[in-house]
Formats: structure tokens, C-alpha cells, sequence
């Protein structure tokens, strides 16, 4: 029972057993028939193809093989002794060249045998000998290539090429499926995005980008030639310091790299009192006038609270301090301090 797969149970039946020797009968014959067919290409049927419907197809196909193997031996055996008859006749004339009528009578005799073939075949033979020539027709093989191993090879190319675009298509849809997650995924984000007030730009950034831009202005118009003149100030200092100490030992010494650490150190620190002395003007306009009479404005409101923090003092003095004033004093003397 090899055409039986591994792991079927052992059936104990006579009905059953009769059928599966029947089986691996016509399964042999099969195997047989395609050995004797497709010798070079050593075909044989899978294991997972060995069922009946494949058995009852092969069977038919053998049949209709051997029937259309019997018609072209026949056929084959009336051209020959047609041929040889004809060679015969052909032999008595003096003309080498074949005449007219020669010709027709190859043709009738040729026809007649096709004629009486066709009349001698069974409806099955019929039937088979049609679905070779649908088969070759299907395929576009030419007449010469109208054999069994010829169809079959294109049939397993067939298979093969459609396997490959099944599975092809099975891969492309699994990606389509894959992009279609990913845009929906992608569109949900962006609809949140654009609802989420967390991420859009805040009401007054594009003021503050502006202000940004006039400090940057005002910075490299002002500040930043200053520091390039400094600069260029204490490069010609050094080179003028190294020129002197070259003049005077012809070599620099550590006593006055030293010096020279400690002078720049020095301007370090002149900068860093300078940077502060510029904070405490961060606010003001870059207008020398602006500036001014902003500075003038908040020495006088100083000085009224100055006043006010005097004035509120000598009240307290002069009153002297109650419980129930003495919680609104501080508060008032917090203010004033303030």
C-alpha cells in the first residue's frame, strides 16, 4: 500500500483490502507507464498527489495514450507500405519526377488511412486524441512538439509559474494590508496632533522671534565690533610684548609667560565686571535717549517710595504700635522695604 500515506491506520477489512490492492495495482501501472515515458526526466508522483482523483486521471491519460500510440503505429504501417507501393510504381516509369496523379494518390491514400483511423477509434480514444490537440493548441507548441513529454513539461512550467504568482500575490497583499495599518496608524496621529494644543506654535512666537532678530541686530552691530577691536588691541599688545622680550633675551623666559598670564587673567576679570556692569542694562532700549528717560523715571519712582517708607516710619513712631495695627505695619513696612 505505497500509495497510502505513513500514518494511516491498518484497516482489517476484505473490501478494503481488495480496493487498495486494486489501488497499488493501478498505481504500479501508472508508475510503470510514466517510468517508460519520461525516462530522462525520472518523473514520478508525489506523495501528497497519490489519491483517486489523481489515479483515475492518469489512468485515463495512460489509455488514451496507448490508444493514440496504436493509431500512429497504424498509421505508420500504411504510410510505409502506401510509400512502398508508390516507390514501386515510381521505379517502372523512365520520369524520376512524380506526376500529377502520383501525387493525388499519396494524398487519397494518405486521407483514406486517416479516414479509417478515425473511423476505428473508440469514444474514449476520440475524446483523449481531442484533449491532446485542445492540450497542444492551449499551450501554442508547434505540430513537432505535440508529444507527451513535450506537454507535460509545459505543464509543469505552467504549475510552477503559477505557484510562484500565488505566492507572489499572497506576499504583495500581506504588504498592502501591512501599509494600509500603517496609514491608518499614521493619519490617527496626525488627526491628534493637529487637535493637541500642546503642539502648536505659542500666540506671541513670532514677536518673540522678531525681538529675538532686533537683539541679534543691535549685538553685532554694536557689541561685537568692540570685542573685535579689543581683540585685535591685545593680539598687537602680545605681538609687541613678544617682539620686546625677543629684543631684550632673544629667548621668552617663564618669568614672562607668567606676567603675561597674569595681565590676561586681568583682562579676564576687567571683563567679567564689565559683563556684569552691562547686565544690570539688559532691559533698557538700545536708545541712548530711551534709556535715559526709562532710567529717570525709575529713580523717581524710587524716590517716592523712598518717601513713602519715611513718611509710614515716623507715623509709626509717632503713633507708637498697637495689636491691632501691628500685623498691617509690617505689612505696610514690608511694602515700604520693598
Amino acid at each position: 500500500m505505497s500509495h497510502l500515506p505513513p500514518s494511516a491506520p491498518v484497516i482489517f477489512s476484505p473490501s478494503v483490502a481488495r480496493a487498495a490492492a486494486s489501488a497499488a495495482k493501478d498505481w504500479s501501472y501508472v508508475d510503470s507507464w510514466l517510468l517508460s515515458k519520461y525516462a530522462p526526466l525520472h518523473l514520478k508522483v508525489p506523495a501528497f498527489e497519490r489519491n483517486p482523483d489523481t489515479l483515475k486521471a492518469l489512468l485515463a491519460l495512460a489509455a488514451a495514450n496507448e490508444a493514440a500510440d496504436d493509431s500512429r503505429q497504424q498509421i505508420a504501417d500504411m504510410e510505409s507500405a502506401t510509400l512502398t507501393k508508390l516507390n514501386t510504381s515510381t521505379s517502372t516509369t523512365q520520369d524520376p519526377s512524380p506526376s500529377p496523379s502520383t501525387t493525388e494518390t499519396y494524398q487519397e491514400a494518405k486521407q483514406s488511412i486517416l479516414t479509417a483511423l478515425s473511423a476505428s477509434l473508440t469514444s474514449s480514444g476520440k475524446e483523449s486524441l481531442n484533449t491532446l490537440s485542445h492540450l497542444s493548441q492551449t499551450l501554442s507548441l508547434p505540430p513537432s512538439q505535440a508529444d507527451p513529454l513535450h506537454l507535460a513539461s509545459s505543464l509543469l512550467s505552467l504549475s510552477t509559474e503559477l505557484n510562484n504568482l500565488e505566492q507572489a500575490q499572497q506576499r504583495l497583499d500581506l504588504l498592502s494590508s501591512h501599509i494600509t495599518r500603517a496609514t491608518a496608524s499614521i493619519e490617527k496621529l496626525l488627526v491628534h496632533l493637529r487637535r493637541d494644543p500642546g503642539y502648536s506654535p505659542a500666540a506671541g512666537l513670532a514677536k518673540e522671534n522678531l525681538e529675538v532678530q532686533r537683539r541679534i541686530k543691535t549685538l553685532a552691530g554694536q557689541t561685537l565690533p568692540q570685542l573685535r577691536e579689543r581683540v585685535a588691541n591685545l593680539a598687537s599688545a602680545v605681538a609687541g610684548s613678544d617682539s620686546g622680550a625677543g629684543e631684550e633675551g632673544g629667548m621668552v623666559t617663564v618669568e614672562q609667560v607668567r606676567r603675561e598670564q597674569e595681565a590676561y587673567l586681568d583682562l579676564l576679570r576687567r571683563k567679567q565686571e564689565l559683563n556684569a556692569q552691562l547686565q544690570a542694562f539688559q532691559g533698557l532700549p538700545p536708545d541712548t535717549e530711551q534709556a535715559r528717560r526709562e532710567l529717570e523715571g525709575l529713580r523717581e519712582e524710587f524716590r517716592s517710595l523712598t518717601s513713602r517708607r519715611d513718611e509710614a516710619f515716623e507715623g509709626l513712631v509717632e503713633g507708637g504700635l498697637s495689636p491691632e495695627k501691628e500685623p498691617g505695619s509690617r505689612g505696610m513696612i514690608g511694602n515700604s522695604r520693598q
